[in-house]
């Protein structure tokens, strides 16, 4: 915890859960404790060994800072619909005749439980209350498609 800097992508344990929320660092204070950044509050005093910190790529990272509309994404239902338009808006899918349309869009319907396992996996590596971003969602499709292949077999 000590290397933290000011605005870093952090998860920290802040009540008796046990689980890790995500947070930013919005203060280091002088007796080592953190001041964080948490779904709009400010938690006060933070215990250096309650927090860690996250590692996020540079695309993430980058979408991150930016506040673009449509950029980030709240709510399993609206991440996978995200991640379903990411799937079935590219420029091969519009060749497929409606029917074909219709087959592949129910396949895509068939990934939410893997899709929901790496939202998962990704919460659990940054935090409950995680922004999820669209550079998430794509970079999260190729581990969805590994899963359920897996589960299919």
């Amino acid at each position: 915890g000590g290397s933290l800097r000011v605005g870093a992508l952090v998860k920290a344990r802040l009540d008796a859960s046990g689980r890790s929320f995500s947070a930013s660092v919005h203060a280091r204070n002088e007796d080592g404790t953190f001041d964080l950044s948490c779904d709009g509050s400010l938690v006060e005093g933070v215990p250096a060994a309650l927090v860690e910190p996250v590692a996020v790529g540079a695309a993430v990272a980058d979408s991150l800072l930016r506040d673009e509309p449509g950029g980030h994404i709240e709510g399993t239902s609206a991440f996978f619909d995200a991640f379903t338009a990411a799937l079935t808006s590219g420029p091969k899918f519009s060749t497929l005749t409606a029917a074909q349309q219709a087959v592949a869009r129910e396949k895509v319907q068939s990934l939410r439980p893997a899709y929901e396992q790496e939202l998962a996996a990704l919460r659990a590596t940054r935090g409950q209350g995680a922004t999820v971003t669209d550079v998430d969602i794509r970079e999260m499709m190729p581990r969805v498609m590994a899963r359920a292949a897996r589960a299919a077999t």
